[in-house]
């Protein structure tokens, strides 16, 4: 009898364990580079939304920039606590939060900040803000 071809069973399960690895590894990757990439849309937008909010207060000054918006306490998690006055915005991207803040009004050149969180369909707005932006102001 000639001699036997083929693999035996413990050649084809290292076999699989190895490209079971490699597709892990591939997909581990690809999910990543979603996530890297949703996270940078939302870093754009919130910096673009935050420009514009901060060119508006140049525009129209601090008390008609703000007129509207609402102090509320800041959700659970972010940064600084304490009331704020604050907007929501709702993009594709998922839904921003805005934090205006500016300093005591005794200030030649008060400077304004807007800082922005991002949601991103989680349900709550992560603690690490997307951007903060800030100004002096002369009057």
């Amino acid at each position: 009898m000639g001699a036997d071809r083929g693999f035996t069973v413990i050649e084809v399960i290292v076999v699989m364990a190895v490209l079971s690895f490699g597709i892990l590894g591939v997909l581990q990757a690809t999910l990543l580079a979603a996530r890297l990439e949703q996270r940078g849309q939302a870093i754009t937008t919130g910096t673009f939304l935050a420009q514009e909010s901060l060119e508006r207060i140049g525009a129209l000054g601090w008390d008609r920039a703000v007129a509207g918006l609402s102090a509320a306490v800041l959700p659970a998690g972010l940064e600084g606590g304490g009331t704020w006055l604050q907007k929501e915005v709702v993009r594709p991207e998922g839904r921003f939060l805005l934090v205006y803040e500016r300093e005591p009004p005794p200030e030649a050149t008060p400077r304004c900040t807007v800082r922005c969180y991002w949601d991103g369909a989680r349900g709550d707005y992560d603690p690490k803000r997307v951007v903060s932006l800030s100004v002096r102001r002369r009057r």
